[in-house]
């Protein structure tokens, strides 16, 4: 039997446990392998087949030009700065990246895009809902790996960001969007890069958002064989 591929979680160094779990789990259903990689602990990285880059805390908007002040919830710039590292290394050996949430704004970022540090810095009057559960539209661009993979132009997903991406990050493509809101983003030419605004791993039980962690799977596993 042909061993599973090894995918590393990007996590903090402390706390995401839910995110973490959920992770694993759908992994799990997609026939791979989960290691933890942290900022303190990253020795198994050269044994990855893929990476996910997590949800989590707001980023250092000094990464992206903003206000030093620019965010809502406290910074982890270890963090920033070990997962920033992860992206170059997974990008120079062409390994798949699945970004979350956090992980889409920080992949946006590394190819030199910008944030919105809150939602109201894109429109001061719009009603922002967060929700584990799927409660906004998502509108996905036809001619897309997320098309491809969800064979919808709308789906529902769950809400649970403060932040959001601006300026799209050179060689970076929008996929998906929420009320004007830049929800995924990926790239091609390139094995599996793609990141959402949302958080698929809460939505296991939704067939759409469980392929989203088949078909990076599959990448995975294409980069081990």
């Amino acid at each position: 039997m042909a061993k599973k591929p090894l995918v590393g979680i990007c996590l903090p160094n402390k706390g995401n446990f839910f995110a973490e779990l959920f992770i694993r789990l759908n992994l799990y259903l997609s026939g791979a392998k989960s290691v933890s990689l942290r900022a303190n602990n990253h020795i198994s990285k050269d044994k990855i087949d893929g990476m996910i880059l997590s949800g989590g805390s707001d980023i250092n908007p000094v990464l992206y030009g903003g206000r030093k002040d620019a965010h809502n919830t406290k910074l982890d710039k270890k963090r920033d700065a070990f997962e920033l590292d992860m992206i170059s290394y997974a990008v120079k050996r062409k390994i798949p990246i699945f970004g979350i949430c956090r992980g889409a704004q920080l992949l946006n970022i590394f190819f030199e895009g910008d944030l919105y540090p809150t939602i109201l810095d894109f429109d001061e009057y719009i009603i922002h809902q967060n929700s584990i559960f799927p409660i906004k539209d998502v509108y996905v661009k036809k001619k897309t790996k997320l098309f491809d993979i969800l064979k919808k132009d709308k789906i529902k997903a769950n809400s649970i960001h403060n932040q959001a991406i601006n300026k799209v990050g050179e060689s970076l493509k929008v996929t998906a969007e929420h009320e004007g809101l830049i929800q995924a983003i990926e790239k091609r030419n390139y094995p599996f890069m793609l990141a959402v605004q949302w958080h698929p791993e809460y939505l296991f039980y939704i067939k759409e958002h469980r392929e989203l962690f088949n078909d990076f799977v599959k990448a995975c596993n294409k980069k081990k064989g």
